[in-house]
């Protein structure tokens, strides 16, 4: 994981966030009545997906259990809170789980059961603390932290991967964890400071292994997605500094008018 990306990784949630959860959300909630549809369509179609996305659902209630060998979970555009201590325990074939743009606290430590889940996505949840448990989730090869406010792990450990991410939390939860030495400098790299290929890398790691094609190209959709969100992102910070800069500009030249004036 790039050390330059790693600004976008604790940021917290700017205005293209909140637009996004505002277009998902714009209906009243029904949790129970969404997630007994969404379940009921996925039991006659036999799929291995339950998509209940942009829902405004705001708590996962025992439907879900009914779908135990469902692999992709999307959950992005919700306000969900909190994640049921028994959900990776009853669902054990889960490979992909996407909870970007909700509104979660902390991981159940139950997550460190699990042994099929390849890709957790969290972006955009003010979650502060990543279980020890989940160094335990060895089958993870895709983690996405973008905007979380993350103190645990460390900045510097998160800037290092998923691989570093995992063994700190494996020593965290064996009591191995003796110190964390502080990053070599105390401010990160300003964000106009950076080139824009740095930028856009997506704020996923991953292994080049894929178990087939179909989560592959999933991943890849995404991919395309964060890149594109954070180029518009990255375009409009430009535009805010350039604006800043000029307005800067004019007042210091209107100040030296008037100080020239009178000196006269």
């Amino acid at each position: 994981m790039d050390d330059s990306y790693s600004t976008e990784l604790n940021s917290s949630g700017d205005s293209f966030g909140e637009h996004h959860l505002r277009k998902g959300n714009s209906s009243r909630s029904n949790s129970p009545g969404e997630i007994r549809t969404a379940v009921e369509e996925c039991l006659l179609s036999s799929s291995n997906t339950l998509d209940i996305s942009r829902r405004n659902i705001k708590h996962l209630t025992e439907e879900i259990y009914r779908l135990p060998n469902i692999k992709y979970f999307h959950l992005e555009g919700n306000v969900i809170s909190t994640i049921p201590e028994d959900l990776f325990q009853k669902l054990p074939h889960l490979v992909w789980l996407d909870l970007r743009y909700n509104k979660i606290k902390a991981l159940p430590s139950g997550i460190g059961y699990h042994r099929q889940l390849k890709t957790l996505l969290l972006e955009r949840n003010p979650i502060k603390e990543l279980p020890p448990e989940l160094g335990n989730l060895t089958s993870l090869t895709a983690l996405n932290l973008r905007h979380c406010p993350l103190e645990f792990p460390p900045k510097d450990v998160i800037q290092k991967g998923l691989k570093s991410i995992l063994c700190f939390l494996q020593d965290a939860g064996n009591g191995r964890l003796l110190s964390v030495e502080p990053p070599a400098s105390g401010e990160m790299p300003p964000v106009e400071k950076l080139n824009l290929s740095d930028l856009l890398q997506p704020g996923l790691d991953l292994s080049e292994e894929w178990p087939n094609e179909e989560e592959k190209q999933r991943f890849q959709k995404l991919k395309e997605e964060m890149i594109k969100q954070e180029k518009e992102e990255f375009l409009a910070y430009k535009r805010d500094s350039c604006g800043e800069a000029s307005w800067n500009v004019q007042v210091g030249s209107r100040k030296g008018a008037e100080r020239g004036r009178s000196f006269m």
